[in-house]
């Protein structure tokens, strides 16, 4: 009698560790699920906002050039391309693996403040906040429609452009992620050749690339708009929170980070910067200008 009550016991205590095991997957599952809803209807209330900006207001800055565009697509996508075939391909990238070169000692201090173990629910938040990062151009569609080609155009540049220099740094540069210096590292990734792909940090580098490409074209486009400042901060805002992911699930250092952000914020300025026309008011403001010269400038140059 007593043996049937033990194993009774034994039985419903393992039923309820199992139902607890259960409960907490579950409320886990709906917590990430509530994050990735609040990402989205963020980024729908954002491109929503856009309802309030005219295309009246849209000032044409932006013009593409055959041979520059050809120039720089080729260029964008003999980086990616090549960098995908010598990596996935090819196999060219060293993917020695040996445990005895995890010592935290020899990374910097910054990075060890940072440096978390693997997290697979932050990882799929972390490539949610990527998404919805480089949706942010779609603001862009307020402008008259005629130009949706020019920027559609600038944007696929700036992409490639970023994804070939980021991609050519992680083939160049061998950096464990940070999740294989705790127990529990995914073993599929290193099988994979994933593990030493830490820097820079590509979601990180995507998302500040489409960020800066958005403020800058927004701006330049719509200089006297009222939401400037809202789509600057949501834009950079959301790709700070990508990179913060990116940390907080375990696959990047705050160096690797801070490298691709650097990368993804100077192609977000350049490609549109590339692309720049002065506008009427510019050129009437540079006619001005020329007009108040002293006269003495003149003279000068006739003596």
């Amino acid at each position: 009698m007593l043996v049937s009550a033990s194993l009774f016991y034994s039985h419903s205590k393992q039923a309820e560790k199992m139902s607890n095991n259960s409960l907490a997957l579950s409320k886990s599952s709906t917590t990430v699920k509530n994050m990735i809803y609040t990402i989205f209807t963020t980024l729908f209330l954002f491109l929503t906002s856009s309802l309030y900006a005219s295309d009246s207001d849209y000032i044409q800055t932006y013009k593409l050039k055959p041979v520059n565009e050809g120039i720089q697509i080729g260029l964008g996508t003999a980086l990616s391309g090549s960098a995908l075939i010598c990596n996935q391909i090819l196999h060219l990238k060293r993917n020695e693996y040996n445990p005895q070169d995890w010592d935290k000692s020899r990374l910097p201090k910054i990075d060890l403040i940072f440096m978390r173990p693997y997290n697979k629910k932050l990882h799929i938040v972390g490539t949610a906040s990527l998404g919805v990062a480089m949706a942010t151009p779609f603001i862009l569609t307020t402008a008259p429609s005629s130009e949706w080609a020019t920027i559609g155009t600038m944007y696929a540049e700036t992409m490639l452009l970023t994804n070939g220099i980021l991609q050519w740094t992680k083939f160049l540069v061998h950096r464990a992620r940070p999740y294989m210096y705790f127990d529990g590292y995914s073993q599929a990734k290193v099988d994979a050749g994933d593990w030493n792909c830490s820097f820079p940090s590509g979601h990180t580098g995507m998302s500040f690339s489409g960020a800066a490409f958005t403020t800058s074209v927004f701006c330049h486009s719509f200089p006297n708009s009222k939401w400037k400042a809202a789509v600057a901060g949501f834009s950079f805002g959301i790709a700070a929170l990508t990179g913060g992911l990116r940390m907080a699930s375990g696959n990047h250092f705050f160096t690797d980070v801070l490298a691709g952000a650097t990368i993804g914020t100077a192609c977000g300025f350049i490609i549109p910067a590339l692309h720049h026309q002065k506008s009427r008011s510019e050129k009437d403001f540079d006619i001005t200008t020329a007009d108040a010269i002293p006269p003495i400038i003149s003279f000068n140059i006739g003596f």
